[in-house]
């Protein structure tokens, strides 16, 4: 299966994605007339472009399946090749739980904005959203941190070789 998919991988998944976009101008072309003819408010409720939607949808879970799937492959095949990039991911999850674990369940007035934005269309927050959402916040900030760090170091110890 490796074989064949190191060797028609892309054309395949090439395909896959011709054949939906297909599908997808199909649909819509063939129902382009009545979409036009609706009024306004309810063209959003129509399902014209659902084909596409879910074709997109389909297309990401397959890539990140065989994403999870070949990665894990090839972990399992190459450990020892593998211990950088799990020792970063280990790394990662660290200034994650750090974060998270620093972070406030209460909501600051520019984040309270959004919650109310999401709220309005149903979603509904608890602490734990909160805190995952500040959390991954606080991971964010401290990796734009850290590369800005290595980008300054990495210049310094150039400008002396």
């Amino acid at each position: 299966m490796y074989k064949f998919l190191t060797k028609n991988g892309q054309a395949l998944a090439f395909g896959l994605g011709v054949l939906i976009t297909a599908i997808f101008l199909i649909s819509v072309v063939s129902n382009m007339g009545e979409f036009t003819t609706l009024p306004k408010e309810e063209q959003t409720q129509t399902g014209i472009f659902n084909v596409g939607l879910w074709g997109a949808i389909l297309l990401a879970i397959i890539a990140a399946a065989g994403m999870l799937i070949f990665g894990l492959a090839q972990i399992a095949g190459n450990l020892k090749g593998s211990m950088k990039g799990l020792i970063g991911v280990a790394i990662l999850l660290v200034i994650f739980f750090v974060s998270y674990s620093m972070s406030s369940a209460e909501p600051t007035a520019y984040i309270q904005g959004a919650i109310d934005k999401f709220e309005s269309g149903g979603a509904t927050f608890d602490n734990d959203t909160l805190k995952f959402i500040s959390g991954g916040i606080g991971t964010t900030v401290a990796l734009v941190a850290i590369a800005a760090v290595a980008f300054v170091v990495s210049e310094i110890t150039n400008l002396f070789k």
